[in-house]
């Protein structure tokens, strides 16, 4: 055979054209001869390798069963045989009762009954030639180098990586698979391997996070999937949607027909028409000038009344008692003046109502909050979809301070704003 593979050999090996003798030969060159491996290895190779060891270890039409000669056997025994003959003969012993009959007369009393331990009647492989067994090996060789050669191929850089790394390439020409920088030509009308376009970025507590034209989303690794689908939907420019429960705790004012003049009023600062976390909520209020006293009531959906204050001086009081995961509840503060007592909210104003925040939301947050380093991205489009807008507002204003010339970042304030503001 010629010093390399011609290319009507390797497509010949390739096909599985020729005779057995040929393809042998061939296998056996590709063994010693890197240059045409890779010239033989394309994506179907391993399946050519496998065929052609199946062919190695599958006995052909006429053969008879081989088996070990009593002289082999001796030798064996007796720890004279070579290395290599010794690998054969054990590789044939655990897979031939009659040899390992012969094996069981000949052992000596150090070693009785040794090699029946390892009998595995399999009468097939009884055409295991120490010639087949040898090719069997050579292939599974070939098959491993393919391997390797295969993976060093397509983990090369690619062009835009080797002009990165200073390597010059012509326009229009593409590296060959045997050196970086060394120049092939390349079809018109392929384009080169390069990274997708991105599509929106943000610099987010000392990372950036990207979504590219594919849309895919890096900077998030390590992120559930919901976070990185909000991501997504943000870092493409989508608006964000506002919850449902913002409208059910903003319930219209109520209109009247008129309003006693000079009733005096004083007006309750929140937690008021907002999602919460907090179990036992602060409730805070503007002070009623010349009042002796406050007292609180809390009254949950369907009007019942489940915590009152003590009649109070200061104009905040933290509940008691935790109120329930995903109630939705109203309050009012009651007012002494001059021994008459004055209501906040009053009509027209609307109910003071808020929302404590479910508990299974509430752990989607805490195992977010633990990602490190945090993402005001991803907490803030959860605190936004929760309808948590202040928590939500303070998490864009600091990708704000981030990303100044961004207008997506301050797309992203303006909207939780709006919501916060109504």
């Amino acid at each position: 055979m010629a010093k390399h593979l011609t290319e009507q050999e390797i497509e010949v090996y390739r096909q599985r054209k020729g005779t057995l003798g040929n393809r042998e030969k061939t296998a056996a060159h590709l063994a010693v001869c890197r240059p045409c491996l890779e010239r033989v290895v394309d994506s179907g190779h391993s399946a050519l390798a496998v065929d052609a060891l199946t062919e190695a270890l599958l006995p052909s039409a006429g053969d008879l069963p081989f088996h070990l000669s009593h002289a082999e056997l001796k030798s064996y025994v007796g720890g004279s045989i070579a290395e290599a003959d010794q690998i054969i003969c054990e590789s044939h012993l655990e897979i031939c009762d009659q040899c390992n009959e012969e094996l069981r007369l000949l052992t000596t009393a150090q070693r009785p009954q040794s090699a029946q331990e390892f009998a595995r009647p399999r009468s097939n492989w009884r055409f295991l030639t120490p010639p087949r067994l040898a090719a069997a090996v050579a292939l599974i060789g070939l098959l491993t180098l393919a391997a390797l050669v295969w993976w060093q191929l397509s983990s090369r850089p690619t062009r835009q990586e080797s002009v990165s790394n200073g390597a010059q390439v012509t326009p229009g020409v593409a590296a060959s698979p045997g050196s970086i920088g060394v120049a092939t030509p390349q079809p018109a009308n392929e384009s080169v391997a390069s990274n997708p376009p991105v599509v929106g970025s943000l610099k987010d507590n000392n990372r950036e996070i990207r979504l590219d034209q594919e849309g895919r989303v890096t900077g998030l690794e390590g992120f559930d999937e919901s976070s990185q689908k909000m991501a997504r939907a943000a870092l493409a420019g989508e608006s964000l949607a506002e919850p449902r429960v913002l409208d059910d705790l903003s319930p219209p004012p109520i209109r009247l027909l008129g309003k006693a003049s000079g009733e005096q009023t004083f007006d309750i600062i929140g937690p008021a028409r907002r999602v919460i976390t907090e179990a036992r909520p602060t409730m805070r209020w503007q002070p009623l000038s010349g009042a002796t006293n406050y007292v609180i009531s809390i009254f949950d959906n369907n009007f019942n009344r489940v915590a009152t204050s003590p009649p109070l001086s200061k104009t905040n009081w933290t509940v008691g008692v935790p109120l329930q995961r995903g109630q939705t509840y109203s309050w009012e503060v009651t007012a002494t003046k001059d021994g008459k007592q004055i209501t906040a909210p009053v009509a027209p104003d609307p109910r003071a109502q808020f929302k404590l925040l479910e508990a299974d939301k509430l752990s989607a947050l805490s195992k977010l909050k633990q990602q490190k380093p945090v993402s005001h991205l991803a907490l803030g489009l959860m605190y936004a979809s929760f309808g948590l807008v202040n928590d939500a507002e303070d998490e864009f204003r600091k990708l704000v301070k981030e990303n100044p010339d961004s207008a997506l970042a301050k797309k992203l304030l303006r909207t939780v704003q709006k919501w916060h503001s109504r």
